[in-house]
């Protein structure tokens, strides 16, 4: 079994200026995000996931690469499921693909570092379309958008011509291990979603990011708005349809991926 946990100690440690507190530790909003993933068809191994550059003008991660999501409107607490209900909302309007909401797998969740003045709480869903899937920004958030390969994006970021926040990081890096929907899909299959929350420690007159668990009985450790529905999936039998048409089966924890 894996958790979302284990490639954490994948993710390099720089140092960094420690960012200004916030006045006390704001409670972080809920979110959700999706790693549209499709296969290469130039090639007969590959992957490609959609990624959008955000301009500078954003008050939060300005100029970073990022999958498409946002927090939780309204609208979306009328829903069965709430986060779900963002994910493909935000999906929609960032980027004219609407999915069925039985197609999000989850992935990861990652909570915002309890120093930083603006904190969300945010699901990490993925989504495997056909490959020649057309996807275009209307977001208004963003200077750029593209397919990439993970590899190739990984690439970018140790050149430092692609600027990458640990979640998005993180996501790369795992999705790099697989060269076929497949495969992607068994691995989610055996996944077990833990959440994620850095802590900034002080080294000197710079920092650095730890990882600890966060605690069964931490306030943020239960999902704001988890249901039965925020559960895994156990991926298609390879020839049935991997894609948008069949919903997932939804089994067991709310915080596990799999049976």
């Amino acid at each position: 079994m894996v958790s979302s946990r284990d490639v954490l100690a994948r993710i390099p440690q720089p140092r960094f200026p420690i960012p200004r507190s916030a006045t006390g530790s704001v409670p972080p909003q809920a979110a959700a995000t999706v790693m549209v993933v499709r296969p290469v068809a130039e090639v007969v191994r590959g992957l490609q996931v959609w990624l959008m550059q955000r301009h500078a003008r954003m008050a939060f991660a300005p100029n970073m690469a990022v999958f498409p999501g946002g927090k939780l409107d309204p609208i979306d607490r009328r829903a069965p499921d709430p986060l779900r209900a963002c994910a493909v909302r935000e999906l929609a309007e960032e980027t004219t693909l609407v999915l069925d909401p039985e197609r999000l797998i989850p992935w990861a969740r990652w909570i915002t570092p309890a120093i930083e003045p603006r904190r969300y709480d945010t699901w990490f869903y993925l989504a495997v379309v056909p490959s020649g899937t057309h996807l275009r920004d209307v977001s208004g958030e963003a200077d750029d958008a593209f397919w990439i390969t993970p590899a190739e994006a990984l690439a970018r970021s140790e050149a430092r011509t692609l600027a990458l926040m640990p979640p998005t990081l993180a996501g790369l890096l795992e999705l790099s291990d697989h060269d076929s929907t497949e495969s992607l899909l068994r691995a989610a299959a055996q996944r077990v979603v833990e959440p994620i929350r850095p802590v900034f420690v002080a080294d000197g007159e710079q920092g650095r990011l730890e990882y600890p668990p966060v605690p069964a009985d931490d306030p943020e450790y239960a999902a704001p708005l988890s249901t039965e529905s925020v559960t895994g999936a156990e991926p298609p039998t390879p020839g049935e349809d991997q894609h948008l048409g069949s919903p997932v089966p939804r089994p067991g924890d709310p915080r596990r991926v799999g049976p």
